[in-house]
């Protein structure tokens, strides 16, 4: 990627960059580059569309334009397996933000946010060692906003902020909230990542319903019991087997 297809952004009130461009591959990829040349911590890539967007577990991510894509670097400063949590602290932090429009999101295990059910917004959280020894983290988010329709195959599982309100937003003040919001969730997760354990408990609507866990060409039926204290998710099997399900272990789908 050329220096010339992104700019920074000013009118920012933080230490590191937000640099923004109209059309990336996907802003994780760009990020995590990025990153290895020595960006700073905090800094932010924003684009208004993906050419190939990811999501959890290798699958691709929708990014057409009209949409907020943005991933945030940061450099924690601690052993891998502590930065884990900070997928379910930014689905929270993704839910204030979307509350504060007066909707009412909630979170599907581990990490989308849905809007009647349907999926909203997604994030993809990739940890890497950096050249100086260091752990780095890039997550991302993708929030479906201007988006008038979805393909046949995701007609009755996405949605976006226009189809939902009826409404075209502007998104370079929703970018700029989303940013804020994540900056101070990552300021409370820094000083303890149980700050929003008691919020993605209460807006975690997987618990309670009937789940398949797919792992390796086997689909293992379960029940959704609670979110355990390292926002795993605690499961019942039909055999009644007790089992603690932890991020990018199975995928989780949820039976209706």
């Amino acid at each position: 990627m050329e220096k010339s297809d992104y700019s920074v952004r000013e009118g920012f009130d933080r230490a590191a960059p937000v640099l923004y461009s109209e059309c990336l591959t996907s802003t994780n990829s760009v990020l995590k580059r990025l990153a290895a040349d020595g960006a700073a911590s905090g800094t932010v890539l924003w684009a208004r569309e993906q050419t190939a967007g990811r999501g959890r577990l290798g699958r691709s991510f929708l990014s057409p334009e009209g949409g907020i894509y943005l991933s945030v670097l940061w450099r924690p400063g601690c052993p891998p397996e502590k930065t884990v949590s900070l997928t379910a602290c930014a689905a929270a932090a993704l839910c204030r933000w979307i509350e504060g429009y007066g909707l009412k999101p909630e979170i599907k295990w581990p990490n989308d946010v849905l809007l009647d059910g349907k999926k909203l917004s997604g994030i993809l959280t990739e940890g890497f060692t950096a050249p100086d020894g260091g752990f780095s983290v890039v997550l991302g988010i993708g929030v479906n906003v201007n988006t008038e329709s979805f393909p046949e195959e995701l007609a009755d599982t996405a949605v976006s902020l226009r189809m939902a309100t009826g409404r075209i937003w502007e998104l370079d003040g929703l970018a700029r909230e989303l940013i804020a919001q994540l900056d101070g969730m990552y300021r409370l997760w820094c000083a303890g990542p149980g700050a929003f354990l008691k919020e993605y408990r209460s807006r975690c609507t997987t618990t309670g319903h009937e789940v398949l866990l797919e792992s390796g060409g086997l689909s293992i039926p379960a029940r959704a019991v609670g979110i355990n204290d390292d926002y795993s998710l605690a499961v019942e099997t039909a055999g009644g087997e007790r089992r603690d399900v932890r991020f990018g272990e199975v995928s989780v789908r949820m039976q209706h």
